[in-house]
């Protein structure tokens, strides 16, 4: 840091005892000590935070060039570049969506042969009994 050789460092010495004086000598030791402490501590903490601000724009740069490398000028296009490379007609998106609403329509139609089915199953207003009672008899009856 500074370029103090033995001999600078014995006169600076010599002159602090002579100005300071013995007694208060090793009270402004202390002293400097501690503001060459803290000021070791800013610089660190300051070329910490210059370091990661290079990092920052590091990192930055380097995915601008992958992006301008492999030809994607957002995050957006990915998906449609991705989509237009597999499927540069949408032929196989018309067909999912054909698929999907042929699934939906036979769904609908399976629901509701449920939902009559449990109505069927359902009691009658005659003698209170439903007809699964009425097939668990005739069941019983056969055997």
């Amino acid at each position: 840091m500074f370029d103090i050789g033995g001999w600078e460092f014995l006169i600076i010495v010599v002159v602090a005892i002579l100005i300071i004086g013995p007694k208060e000598l090793p009270g402004m030791i202390r002293s400097v000590a501690a503001w060459v402490r803290r000021a070791r501590e800013l610089a660190r903490e300051f070329q910490s935070g210059i370091d990661d601000l290079a990092q920052e724009v590091e990192i930055e740069k380097i995915g601008e060039e992958f992006r301008h490398e492999i030809g994607i000028e957002g995050a957006d296009n990915i998906g449609n570049k991705i989509r237009e490379s597999i499927d540069p007609s949408g032929e196989l998106l018309q067909s999912y969506e054909s698929t999907k609403e042929t699934i939906e329509d036979d769904l609908e139609v399976v629901e509701k042969e449920i939902e009559n089915q449990n109505h069927s199953l359902e009691p009658n207003n005659q003698n209170g009994r439903s007809q699964r009672e009425n097939y668990n008899k005739s069941s019983d009856n056969d055997v």
